[in-house]
């Protein structure tokens, strides 16, 4: 976008979206692949490492999906939209 915003599926998410914002109880971290594959991914093991302040961008080629891609996008979610069902098959792979 022209304002130097991201948007998924007509939700703007700003670039600079940190990794800690998904750790918060309202919201959740979920990723998708290319293939249609979605999954939510917990964001604890990366703030653990001290990535809290990483924007979520930067830490999308940190997936593997399960049809081999090496990268997931990631986006932080409020809890009222995540999807029901269907989802898993991506996971951190460092």
């Amino acid at each position: 976008m022209a304002d130097g915003g991201r948007t998924w599926d007509g939700v703007r998410q700003d670039d600079d979206v940190r990794l800690a914002a998904a750790g918060r109880s309202s919201s959740g971290l979920w990723a998708r692949c290319g293939c249609g594959r979605e999954s939510t991914i917990n964001p604890a093991l990366w703030i653990a490492q001290g990535l809290g302040r990483q924007a979520v961008e930067t830490l999308e080629n940190r997936l593997r999906c399960l049809c081999g891609a090496r990268r997931a996008r990631l986006e932080v979610r409020p809890l009222a939209e995540t999807p029901t069902g269907g989802a898993g098959g991506i996971y951190i792979f460092r």
